[in-house]
């Protein structure tokens, strides 16, 4: 970026950054305009990265490979990676191939993941001066451009195509929409309040759709499969209503459920005590439902995350633009630790069990929403997942307590720090599908712009922090 563009970027910068200190914006506006400040913020930073510094910091990766490659005992071909040009010359791609040229144990070494987590966080304090905080810094929420897509391809859904759509697929209905809104929030799936008339009355339904170019890499038509399965089993869910896999309509696959009417939980958190132990007890129940009733006793969650990471480990070689040592390093501990999980229960696990996919009620819990991350596992995937949100609130013992007599299944430390370290990782690879996304011509959302950039730092560093911290 020349002066004149960094000059246009930081004006308009500023005028959106006084935009949301002004109070005038709507929650949903106030959200979408915090993250393009974020972006361009970020955007700003990285293009104006002093050369000197950039210079000591390559110099440091040079001596911290010279340091480390006795201890890495390395040997053999760095495996290829699509954007090879770009990530061989991008700060990290010694290091990154050092690691995987490595023993997967190296990644037990507490004092080499600590060198590696000094040596990321210098280098990208000059982007972001909060990347040390890992994820806990990262801005939730946010939703993307509306627009319909340029060169004749539409990738949004609007009123009057999906009227369109409705009374081809269902010519027997005298099918009127009447408004489709599309939703804050989001970063792979983007979610519609649709507003029609099928002949029966006036309703409300939601359409979740796959983002441009499934940055996490799943589909709608598994998480409609899945949907169906516990809904079936009396789980706290959106009606599944139809799903469409014909991407001709709207440039992906997309799927229509029952409207829900509530709040999301991280926007409705309750002060009285009992309140949020009646919180607790839904949560625990919904929970405790969900892996009672799809244990599998002759499963072995090993080979379910075997087969996982070596997806993750393919769709990082094809997306990444550049090196990400840290990622390769939680690829390796992964492998390495599998057997932590030896004897462990397997079930059906939801895999984003938090407060942003909760919907409620008061104290009660109407849906727990977004299953694209859900598959069998160990079900203290989703425990090590809520444990957060439930001692923000103090429930966590209460929690754990009801959600053990009713399932049987407990909280395990040595799985949960398995999963820790898994989280992450698995998001900083969704993230590094958000940043391609951006490379095709029709996507310009704001929230994959956050995510594709801003995140995918924040995500390594955690990755590093869950191995050092367990």
């Amino acid at each position: 970026m020349d002066e004149i563009g960094r000059k246009v970027v930081a004006a308009a910068h500023g005028v959106l950054k006084r935009l949301v200190e002004s109070g005038t914006l709507h929650d949903d506006h106030v959200t979408e305009v915090h993250m393009a400040v974020t972006a361009l913020g970020y955007e700003l930073n990285r293009s104006g990265y002093d050369p000197v510094k950039l210079a000591e910091v390559r110099a440091d990766e040079a001596a911290l490979v010279q340091a480390l490659r006795p201890v890495m005992a390395a040997s053999g071909a760095v495996p290829a990676r699509t954007w090879a040009d770009a990530w061989q010359s991008g700060v990290g791609s010694h290091l990154a191939g050092l690691i995987e040229t490595a023993p997967a144990s190296v990644a037990d070494d507490v004092a080499v993941v600590q060198q590696l987590r000094d040596f990321l966080v210098g280098y990208h304090e000059p982007m972001d001066p909060v990347v040390g905080a890992g994820t806990r810094s990262t801005y939730q929420g946010g939703r993307g451009d509306k627009a319909e897509a340029a060169e004749g391809i539409v990738i949004y859904i609007t009123a009057p195509g999906l009227q369109s759509y409705l009374r081809r697929r269902f010519p027997d209905r005298s099918t009127e929409v009447f408004s489709v809104e599309r939703l804050m929030g989001g970063y792979s799936k983007e979610t519609y309040i649709v507003r029609l008339d099928e002949g029966d009355g006036p309703k409300t339904i939601v359409i979740r759709k796959d983002g441009y170019g499934l940055p996490t890499g799943s589909s709608v038509a598994n998480e409609f499969a899945v949907l169906q399965e516990v809904h079936a089993l009396g789980m706290p869910v959106p009606e599944p209503l139809w799903l469409e896999t014909d991407t001709a309509p709207f440039a992906t696959a997309f799927m229509a459920v029952g409207h829900v009417s509530g709040k999301p939980a991280n926007q409705a958190v309750l002060a009285d005590t009992a309140e949020r132990e009646a919180w607790a007890d839904a949560f625990a129940h919904a929970l405790a439902l969900l892996h009672r009733s799809t244990a599998q006793p002759d499963a072995d969650v090993r080979d379910v995350l075997r087969a996982e990471i070596a997806d993750l480990r393919r769709r990082m070689r094809e997306r990444e633009r550049a090196p990400h040592p840290g990622l390769s390093l939680g690829l390796a501990w992964l492998e390495t630790h599998l057997d932590d999980l030896a004897g462990r229960p397997a079930c059906r696990v939801h895999g984003d069990f938090g407060f942003h996919n909760m919907l409620m009620a008061g104290p009660k819990l109407v849906a727990v929403l977004d299953w694209e991350f859900s598959h069998i596992g160990d079900p203290v995937e989703d425990l090590v997942m809520f444990r957060p949100f439930m001692e923000q609130i103090g429930c966590w013992d209460r929690f754990i307590g009801t959600y053990g007599a009713e399932c049987g299944f407990s909280f395990d430390e040595g799985g949960a720090r398995y999963f820790g370290v898994w989280t992450e990782v698995r998001n900083l690879v969704a993230c590094l599908g958000s940043l391609n996304s951006l490379l095709m011509p029709q996507v310009t959302d704001v929230a994959l712009s956050v995510a594709g950039t801003i995140y995918i730092p924040k995500y390594e560093i955690a990755v590093l922090d869950a191995i050092i911290g367990g």
